[in-house]
């Protein structure tokens, strides 16, 4: 382990690649035709500080209920602090600080490493976002799997966090250079996480229909208008095909490899069917929308009445 900061920011931002381009793919079983390929390879998760069974767990979920407020974990898994999802004014979910995310929620991402590496779900293996809605974690499965996840925690935290204090002294140069590293990881990842669902127009409630008038949910047309696409073939070499989210949430088993193929053929049928397709061609314009949308969920803004136009 050598200190220095572009070493921090380049390796912090490789184990975002892992990340991005390997364990994300492998855990979808989209990595390789043989199951165990894409097992072996699903630990990538714990090789940048997470887990593999706990990820697959929140993520799996994640898909079945994209955005819905009270089953989707990715929706609600950073409250209190910031809330991604568009709560109505006076929500008891709503407070009073979600008035200024907009200007800090970058700055808590950039915490994400740090909360990830010492949550203690790992220690159990109950993803406590998929447990909440309702998916049993206590089988023989997960129970004869938690002393490995230990192992590999503890083994991490060992090459990530000791060993760099054991070769270059307690000090706070070594402790900026490790935090360095995790924050790098950490935007990487989280930012372009978030852009996938959270912009303006985003379907916030995919069982609004389902609610008003018993219709039953189109969950494909749920998946393609709570997620974004941005850029093409470069955007998805270096995000592991995650730019695609729409693609992906469509045909999550398919290597992402397949998805800027495809994405042309998908806008066609969402345009024929009118499903509204978020494209962006620059990721910065998808990430002006999340910015835009994370203050107006925030401030209440969607909520307020427009007196002008007589409607709310």
């Amino acid at each position: 382990y050598q200190s220095g900061v572009f070493i921090a920011i380049v390796f912090g931002i490789s184990q975002a690649f892992i990340g991005l381009n390997v364990q994300h793919d492998a855990n979808h079983g989209a990595a390789s035709k043989r199951p165990w390929v894409n097992d072996l390879l699903g630990f990538g998760t714990d090789l940048i500080g997470s887990n593999k069974w706990n990820w697959m767990a929140q993520h799996w979920t994640h898909h079945a209920y994209t955005n819905h407020s009270e089953k989707d974990p990715d929706s609600f898994s950073s409250e209190p602090m910031f809330a991604f999802n568009d709560y109505p004014i006076g929500h008891p979910k709503r407070k009073w600080w979600h008035r200024f995310q907009g200007g800090y929620f970058l700055f808590m991402l950039g915490l994400y490493w740090l909360s990830t590496v010492f949550n203690p779900q790992f220690i159990d293996l109950r993803q406590r976002g998929a447990q909440y809605v309702g998916i049993q974690m206590e089988n023989d499965f997960i129970v004869k799997r938690r002393k490995y996840a230990v192992a590999l925690r503890m083994m991490y935290i060992y090459l990530n966090i000791v060993s760099p204090f054991m070769n270059n002294g307690l000090s706070w140069s070594t402790f900026g250079i490790i935090m360095l590293m995790g924050i790098s990881e950490s935007l990487t990842l989280s930012v372009l996480f978030s852009l996938s669902h959270n912009f303006i127009n985003s379907d916030r409630d995919p069982t609004a229909d389902f609610k008003k008038t018993g219709e039953q949910v189109c969950w494909f047309k749920s998946q393609v208008e709570t997620s974004s696409t941005y850029g093409g073939f470069i955007s998805g070499c270096l995000t592991g095909g995650l730019n695609f989210q729409v693609e992906h949430h469509l045909f999550p088993r398919m290597s992402s490899a397949w998805y800027p193929y495809i994405a042309p053929t998908v806008r066609e049928v969402c345009k024929k069917h009118g499903v509204n397709y978020a494209y962006y061609p620059w990721i910065g314009q998808n990430l002006v929308s999340t910015f835009k949308y994370m203050h107006r969920a925030g401030s209440g803004a969607n909520w307020e009445l427009k007196p002008l136009s007589g409607s709310a």
